[in-house]
């Protein structure tokens, strides 16, 4: 049997040109919240999307119970890296996430736990590739990190209650950076360089370019440092790469 974390509740949500739709705070066990989050209005951050890379063929296969698992586990690790550098997850897209962080050396320090938790898992599926038949090697994830100001809104179903919408630029450009090369990856827009992050970028880490979708022109990233995470408590290099 697979190892697992506790189980995360994954509600659906929507990601499309820049907007956000957060699962229902209702539902969640109240949190001292690392950023406060007006009812409306805007918020000044980074925004950090975390995807599992070739989802479309992991999908594919038949046991859909081990994939909602093997996509829980994999991003749980994501969720607590956001919250214990003083960020807040606010919606999830069947294999990504949406998170915002205030400062860059929380979202550096994210970064690199996040992928600490990717090394433990691919160690493990190593030594237990029956467990996820569909992912012998482990997972893979790209990150997209952009900063900017989000406007915050609500929304009504009767299914899901009222949920935040979070829309802006830079959620639109951090998940259009994240298609960018191939692998892990965790990549950084201009904003988010400026910001910050240029400090936890590859001397020869950018800029790059990657083409948008037709008529949006072409979106510039930097490619984060995140080679040299090790193991913990071992001293070979990590999975990471």
């Amino acid at each position: 049997m697979a190892e697992t974390f506790p189980q995360l509740i994954n509600f659906s949500a929507s990601l499309k040109d820049g907007a956000f739709i957060s699962p229902p705070s209702a539902s969640c066990k109240p949190l001292a919240m690392a950023i406060k989050i007006p009812e409306h209005g805007s918020i000044e951050g980074f925004a950090i999307i975390v995807d599992i890379n070739g989802y479309s063929s992991i999908v594919a296969h038949p046991d859909a119970n081990a994939i909602a698992q093997f996509t829980r586990d994999v991003l749980y690790g994501s969720v607590k890296a956001v919250e214990n550098n003083n960020g807040i997850v606010v919606g999830f897209m069947g294999d990504a996430l949406l998170a915002f962080i205030e400062k860059a050396d929380d979202v550096g320090q994210c970064c690199y736990e996040i992928a600490k938790d990717l090394d433990k898992q691919c160690e493990y599926l190593s030594n237990n590739s029956h467990a996820f038949p569909f992912a012998p090697k482990g997972p893979s994830l790209k990150i997209g990190i952009e900063y900017g100001y989000f406007d915050v809104s609500e929304i009504w179903s009767d299914f899901l209650g009222n949920q935040k919408i979070f829309a802006g630029i830079a959620i639109n450009y951090a998940q259009r950076i994240s298609n960018a090369e191939v692998g892990n990856r965790c990549l950084v827009g201009p904003k988010a360089y400026e910001m910050g992050m240029d400090s936890y970028t590859y001397k020869h880490g950018g800029p790059y370019e990657i083409e948008g979708k037709k008529g949006e022109g072409k979106y510039v990233y930097y490619q984060v440092n995140l080679g040299d995470v090790w193991r913990e408590g071992d001293s070979e290099e990590s999975y990471w790469g």
